[in-house]
């Protein structure tokens, strides 16, 4: 929502574009990956719901704090801790997804969230667009306290627990076995049963605070999502999901900074409209690509030729033969738009493209890890996050300086060439995926990572 309003809040805190869209914009993201650590491990102990409910309390708070920041550093801290607090609502929801559904009903899952997430962007710039011009960029923040405070009892209400403990298992009875030929003894044998949990009611399940609902620990489970990325397949996503992110978020930042600059010197208002072809077309492609995730899995399996009908998570990577020239025309079009100082509408039209792969790529990758390690999914999201923002974080300052030095179309030109190179990686995968992970499952010092 901060996007559009970049130059206003230069001038406000007497900063500079740099500063800001590095401690202000992007840092707050590395800050909820680095969080997510502690959330998720934390869910594994006491349940998902009381951090999804506290983290919209806490939220709240953090906005209303950053509306009353008069100087830079007091917007940095409290833009921190709304970062540090964000960490449940963004990084549990790989967690419940893997909770509620079957593995063939994820990709659509994740087509919804995704959506979500990329709309909420949008139309979030939009909106803030035309509040930045009315009221000020400090006006964003109170609106956004305001909107997280009347979902405090809605989620208090509505958001109740998915995650499954193992169930403790009783001694039903003992059966004495006839002995065989070979023994004159008999055997003894003990049936073990689980003991389904009794019944909620609806009031029952509002408790926030049960204890301790599993007998993991606390503390391994902060350090596991660093394990984690020995995984061949961790590593790979954290690789293809840092460079789409750098589309995303990089994109957003770039397109203020140039949009805003002659020949185009568009409002905070304007700026934030020109997310509107980009949230009409991820309302069709979020879904369209979410589906054809799920389709293309189904068809792959129906004619596995080493297990007919055995869903192998490899499958998923297939799209990207989709996703990456999509992405990669997006990019050079819009490199080569501002380049030549083209009219608006083809910036527009190759930012829309460039969304569209970019989101693609981001479902490819959630799913590639949810279907290879689903009772890891939170934490091996959290270190995918994590090493993702960490790099947009870093790199996003010299590369807004590589941009004015060097021009858009060097800036944006690698950037494809980045998609190409993602896109290449994924061979061995898709060839020797299931090699490897049989590999990595059976390794002794991988087991104590994910144990």
């Amino acid at each position: 929502m901060l996007t559009p309003g970049l130059e206003p809040l230069t001038e406000q805190f007497q900063s500079n574009e740099s500063d800001i869209s590095t401690w202000i914009l992007t840092a707050p993201t590395f800050w909820t990956s680095a969080a997510a650590f502690v959330a998720v491990a934390g869910t594994d102990v006491w349940g998902r719901r009381p951090f999804y409910v506290w983290s919209v309390v806490l939220l709240a708070l953090t906005n209303f704090a950053a509306y009353l920041s008069s100087t830079f550093p007091m917007l940095a801290i409290a833009r921190t801790a709304g970062g540090l607090f964000s960490a449940p609502l963004f990084t549990l929801l790989t967690a419940t997804i893997s909770d509620v559904f079957f593995v063939h009903q994820r990709g659509r899952s994740i087509a919804v969230w995704n959506l979500m997430l990329n709309s909420g962007a949008q139309v979030g710039q939009i909106i803030a667009g035309f509040v930045t011009d009315a009221f000020g960029v400090s006006a964003n923040f109170l609106i956004t306290a305001f909107i997280y405070a009347a979902l405090i009892p809605v989620f208090y209400l509505t958001i109740f627990e998915s995650a499954y403990f193992k169930r403790k298992t009783d001694d039903v009875t003992t059966i004495h076995v006839q002995a065989d030929k070979l023994s004159a003894e008999y055997d003894e044998e003990d049936l073990k049963s689980s003991v389904r949990p009794p019944r909620q009611t609806y009031n029952e399940r509002l408790v926030l605070s049960r204890g301790r609902l599993s007998e993991k620990s606390f503390f391994k489970g902060i350090i596991k999502p660093l394990g984690l990325i020995t995984s061949p397949i961790v590593f790979y996503s954290c690789f293809l999901n840092t460079t789409v992110f750098l589309f995303l978020a990089g994109m957003s930042t770039f397109m203020s900074i140039l949009l805003s600059s002659p020949p185009y010197d568009l409002t905070p208002s304007q700026i934030g409209l020109t997310n509107l072809p980009l949230f009409v077309a991820g309302l069709l492609s979020g879904p369209f690509f979410g589906w054809m995730s799920d389709a293309s899995v189904n068809l792959m399996a129906r004619h596995n030729g080493t297990s007919k009908g055995m869903v192998e998570p490899e499958f998923r990577l297939v799209l990207l033969l989709v996703s990456t020239p999509i992405t990669m025309a997006g990019l050079i079009g819009v490199g080569a738009s501002f380049q030549n100082s083209l009219p608006l509408v083809w910036i527009l039209v190759w930012m829309t493209v460039t969304n569209m792969g970019s989101v693609a790529g981001v479902q490819i990758a959630i799913a590639y890890v949810i279907d290879c390690h689903p009772e890891h999914s939170a934490q091996a999201f959290s270190s995918i996050n994590m090493i993702s923002a960490g790099a947009v974080t870093v790199g996003l300052t010299p590369m807004i300086g590589w941009l004015e030095f060097d021009g858009p179309m060097a800036v944006f030109g690698t950037l494809a060439s980045a998609a190409a190179i993602v896109t290449g990686a994924a061979l061995p995968l898709y060839v020797f995926g299931k090699r490897i992970r049989a590999w990595y499952e059976s390794a002794a010092w991988a087991q104590k990572l994910l144990d």
